[in-house]
């Protein structure tokens, strides 16, 4: 009996885990050379494992790419001017097929901060920064 609890805690923890990076869900690897200081008035919010998307421009950008970190990606529907997308931080994978800790209520650890938010309108067009709120 008491073997058969141990097994099952440790079942249970390794469970509960971030699971391991998955090469064959691989993101692209962030375009640095693309980097620029440049932001537009799109505010990122986030809201536990999920981040809306805020559009206060009058600039729609259609199947975009998302980046975060300078390192997890997604490519998200279209944001269309004056309206917000909501994304999952957990669909955003790192170049190594790793996801971005989002947290949650049955993980362990801590979740990563969301520090640096940008939008690739196209492939080869320059990154442009998001204002992301309430991320200490």
């Amino acid at each position: 009996m008491k073997i058969l609890l141990i097994a099952s805690l440790f079942c249970f923890s390794i469970g509960c885990q971030n699971p391991a990076a998955n090469p064959l869900l691989a993101g692209p690897v962030y375009p640095m050379e693309l980097h620029t200081p440049e932001s537009l008035s799109i505010q990122v919010v986030r809201s536990n494992e999920y981040i809306d998307i805020i559009n206060s421009t009058a600039t729609t950008f259609s199947d975009s790419t998302l980046w975060i970190n300078q390192r997890y990606s997604a490519q998200i529907p279209s944001l269309h001017a004056g309206k917000t997308i909501r994304v999952n931080l957990w669909t955003l994978r790192d170049s190594y097929g790793e996801q971005f800790n989002a947290g949650g209520f049955w993980r362990t650890g801590t979740p990563s901060l969301l520090i640096l938010a940008e939008i690739q309108a196209e492939a080869g067009s320059p990154l442009i920064g998001l204002i992301v709120v309430g991320e200490d």
